[in-house]
């Protein structure tokens, strides 16, 4: 197992702690995630994490909604939260103190017109534009714990 201090500018802990691997490569994590991913093509691979995400979010959102206190959820927050994300409505402002875990592609590119939080709500983005992006966003919703150096050692 490698440590910290070994090669790879990306170190990712998942599976509860019990698995962790360093990369410099973020496709190489990301196959440990996504089986099959490191030989997709590059055109491929965004379907590949988008898929992931879908896959993903129930169990996501649920560790996230257990996490939290929910007392303070009205009944439609609640049912936004509990619902499958193919039966959600999820409602342009999000305002509980419950986080609500979302998909990029599933909402318009435009901020303005996405859901926005408000009064204290916070709302995790799943950003599956790239292996970057999307590895920081799964570490953001808890799904993985990741730490990024600014570089990696190329000597080694």
């Amino acid at each position: 197992m490698n440590r910290p201090e070994d090669d790879g500018r990306y170190r990712m802990v998942y599976a509860a702690g019990r698995r962790e691997i360093t990369s410099d490569d973020p496709v190489v994590l990301l196959a440990e995630l996504i089986p099959g991913y490191a030989e997709l093509p590059e055109a491929y691979r965004r379907r590949a994490r988008i898929a992931h995400a879908d896959r993903s979010l129930e169990r996501i959102q649920g560790r996230v909604l257990s996490a939290f206190d929910s007392s303070g959820c009205d009944s439609d927050e609640l049912q936004t939260l509990l619902n499958s994300p193919s039966n959600r409505r999820v409602p342009s402002r999000w305002s509980a103190p419950v986080p609500l875990v979302l998909i990029d592609v599933h909402f318009p590119a435009d901020d303005r017109q996405r859901p926005q939080p408000a009064g204290g709500g916070r709302i995790i983005w799943l950003d599956t534009r790239d292996d970057d992006a999307y590895l920081r966003s799964l570490a953001v919703a808890g799904e993985i714990f990741l730490i990024i150096r600014d570089t990696a050692d190329a000597s080694r």
